[in-house]
């Protein structure tokens, strides 16, 4: 077996890369960065000496369990893992769905019937009657104030 094949053969079944592979790579990089500049700082003070080889190994830890997460047999294991982070992660970073809650004091959101579509219709109190761009369907629509 020539080299190329070898390595295929290793990385058959491992788990690979996912959005927290990503998070940690970029978390080990800054931390590299950050231990530079205080490794720098050191020369003038020793707490910068100090907090430059905590963010050593800290950076070290995290590129050990980074490795050991990606080179895994155990894929269920970390699915659950990065399930578990990108929940996290959209509870910190929650974003309002862009368009709608933004807009509903002028327009009303109506699902077309037939084929299903969302429809933004302008919010005008009473019975009318709508047109489904998609569709063509015409359909009864109440809104109320």
């Amino acid at each position: 077996m020539n080299f190329k094949s070898r390595i295929a053969r290793f990385f058959y079944g491992r788990y690979g890369a996912d959005q927290l592979y990503n998070f940690l790579f970029i978390t080990q990089i800054v931390l590299l960065f950050l231990g530079a500049v205080f490794s720098v700082l050191g020369m003038v003070s020793d707490v910068f000496s100090y907090l430059s080889f905590a963010l050593y190994v800290i950076a070290f830890g995290l590129f050990i369990w980074t490795l050991f997460r990606c080179l895994s047999r155990n894929i269920v294991k970390r699915r659950k893992e990065n399930m578990a982070f990108l929940r996290l992660k959209s509870k910190l970073f929650h974003r309002r769905a862009a368009g709608r809650p933004a807009d509903t004091a002028e327009y009303v959101f109506r699902n077309c019937p037939k084929c299903k579509s969302v429809l933004r219709l302008p919010r005008r109190v009473g019975k009318h009657t709508a047109k489904c761009p998609r569709c063509e369907n015409r359909f009864k629509v109440k809104v109320r104030k």
